[in-house]
């Protein structure tokens, strides 16, 4: 029967540690207790030893020292002393549909969803994509059909120029490219109102503006897309368009792409007046390893932290979803680089990793902190984060929604 088993695995063309560890799991609806956890909750308090972080369902029910609450009659009880928790890790940026038919097929992007779950990813927000597939992911991680984290994606939004580029006819197939509420050209006589209002229709967290629109553009659009309840994310400044001075004062919420800027002359008012509005800067410093750009996009980081700023860790680049043994998806690199080249401590990046990344989605009071009411996104890792940020690949489980995931 062994023998029968390894076959089918085999001939399904994977190791069949990867085919079961990709399986959905689903979360106990009864009690579940961890207790002797070392905690760093993502509040900005200090991390705490011998606690215990008590779920029911899919949420965190408390988090106490061991022992000083009772723990309800028939909890499952699993001991984790000597290891550490930490929130759910977030990729706030990542692109999983951009030819779906091509480099994104659907196979390889539940492979790359389901080995960033189980190296501690359990949301990633989408920049640009084709929302046809975008938004089964989003169903399937949202229901546990698949295991994934959860999947929050964008509306691309550019001038009409930016169309000419071959990536937006894949996530258009099928239609124009810049025609769909998904994929949008956007002109001085584009209606604002009604083209937000099909963004928002399309299932889309954000708008967000990649090239070829002006300062007043980027401003109106902006407006418009508050005044509906939709937040906007943007290149840090558009090519063939708005200066980074202009976006920032339009009101965008998060900005990316430490190395865009660079090119702003007055850099240190740029960066007051982002600290001051609370704009996000989220600035993929893993997209730059080893090309030319790398130590600017560093010191451009490091400023921004330096100014206060809030950084938001995105990798541009979730992991590999080739087949194979597991790895560990990018996000642990990204923090690294911004405890490297950022100037962060690894707290701050873990903090870049979790909370902002949920204050980047406007999800918050939903998750991005262990505490009591959030959802049960955690990572327990078998080393310290804080003594050496390396230790977030730790990783022993993930626990997404209050289901388990082991680590292969």
């Amino acid at each position: 029967m062994r023998q029968v088993l390894l076959l089918t695995v085999l001939l399904a063309g994977q190791p069949l540690h990867a085919q079961m560890s990709c399986k959905p799991a689903r979360a106990d609806t009864g009690y579940v207790a961890l207790t002797g956890l070392t905690v760093w909750d993502g509040t900005g308090s200090p991390a705490t030893r011998g606690t215990t972080i008590l779920l029911k369902g899919d949420r965190i029910e408390a988090v106490f020292p061991d022992g000083e609450q009772a723990i309800p009659q028939r909890t499952r009880v699993r001991p984790m002393r000597g290891l550490y928790a930490i929130p759910g890790l977030i990729d706030a940026h990542v692109h999983l549909a951009t030819d779906p038919s091509g480099e994104d097929t659907r196979a390889r992007t539940e492979r790359r969803l389901c080995r960033a779950l189980l190296g501690g990813v359990t949301a990633v927000r989408d920049m640009a994509g084709d929302v046809r597939s975008l938004a089964s992911l989003q169903r399937d991680a949202l229901v546990g059909d698949i295991a994934s984290p959860d999947v929050y994606y964008s509306a691309l939004w550019a001038g009409p120029e930016f169309f000419a580029d071959p990536r937006t006819a894949a996530a258009s197939a099928g239609g124009i490219p810049g025609s769909f509420p998904w994929m949008r050209a956007i002109d001085p006589l584009t209606d604002l109102r009604r083209a937000v209002a099909e963004a928002r229709g399309s299932g889309a967290t954000a708008i967000k503006l990649y090239a070829s629109l002006s300062g007043p553009l980027v401003a109106a659009i902006t407006n418009e897309a508050h005044g509906q309840g939709l937040p906007v994310w943007a290149h840090a400044a558009m090519r063939g368009g708005a200066s980074a001075w202009e976006v920032v004062t339009a009101g965008v919420d998060v900005v990316s792409h430490a190395t865009l800027i660079a090119r702003e002359s007055q850099l240190d008012s740029l960066l007051a007046e982002m600290r001051v509005r609370g704009t996000l800067f989220e600035p993929t410093l893993f997209v730059y390893r080893g090309d030319d750009r790398e130590k600017l996009a560093g010191e451009m980081a490091r400023r921004v932290h330096k100014a206060g700023v809030p950084i938001v860790a995105g990798t541009d680049s979730i992991g590999s979803g080739d087949l194979g043994p597991w790895s560990a998806p990018n996000i642990h690199a990204e923090m690294a680089l911004l405890v490297k080249v950022g100037g962060l401590t690894p707290a701050e990046a873990l903090a870049a990793a979790s909370l902002n990344g949920a204050k980047a989605l406007r999800r918050d009071q939903e998750f991005g902190t262990i505490t009591a009411g959030r959802l049960a996104n955690l990572v327990i890792l078998g080393a310290d984060p804080l003594a050496d940020i390396a230790n977030t690949k730790s990783v022993r489980w993930v626990v997404k929604r209050g289901a388990f995931y082991r680590r292969p």
